[in-house]
């Protein structure tokens, strides 16, 4: 299974709105990227491989983190919530600091 970024959904969304009409469920998605993507599908692939450097993320969090773009340690925690694993202060630095550069 491929894991999909929002940018990327709406980039799918918005080329095949042009080739043939959307069934109501791609409709409602793909509003709702128009509404929440803050970056290219390509920018958002650049911050996933980037923050995959960092260490244990792994691609399912990476793409949350470049979907959500959060702010606030906070909002970093919160992607973690139902992992065992929950990054340390110095990694949820890494990760803003990485997101920061995007936003």
């Amino acid at each position: 299974m491929k894991i999909v970024l929002l940018s990327e959904v709406k980039e799918m969304l918005s080329k095949l709105s042009k080739e043939r009409e959307l069934n109501r469920e791609q409709k409602i998605a793909l509003e709702h990227s128009e509404k929440v993507v803050k970056l290219s599908a390509k920018k958002s692939r650049e911050l996933v491989e980037k923050l995959l450097e960092i260490g244990k993320i792994d691609e399912k969090k990476a793409c949350k983190i470049a979907d959500l773009l959060p702010k606030e340690k906070e909002e970093v925690v919160a992607i973690f919530a139902k992992e065992t694993y929950i990054p340390s202060d110095d990694e949820i630095e890494q990760i803003l600091e990485v997101v920061r550069q995007y936003i």
